[in-house]
């Protein structure tokens, strides 16, 4: 399981953050205190975080963004150039 989703924390958090996250996840009791045990022990172990961060966090969002979603126009036989090396009289 995801230790960010457990604790409901950004992958920017620091130490303070995860110990404060791990208090309002026993609090709101969405995840048993052995997922949130083992979340918090993964998130401040620095080989363990630096693990889930390489896997988990692949951040496309700036892709998506530059990256046109719509659906592509379709082409006609007209709008394609035609290429003069296939011309015989030239």
């Amino acid at each position: 399981m995801n230790p960010y989703k457990i604790l409901n924390i950004d992958y920017r958090a620091d130490k303070r953050g995860i110990i404060e996250a791990v208090a309002l996840a026993m609090r709101e009791r969405k995840f048993s205190v052995q997922e949130v045990a083992i979340a918090q022990k993964e998130l401040l172990n620095p080989i363990d975080r630096a693990a889930h961060d390489f896997l988990q966090f692949v951040d496309v969002k700036p892709l998506q963004e530059q990256l046109i979603l719509s659906k592509p126009q379709e082409q006609t036989v007209f709008d394609l150039n035609r290429l003069s090396i296939f011309d015989e009289n030239s």
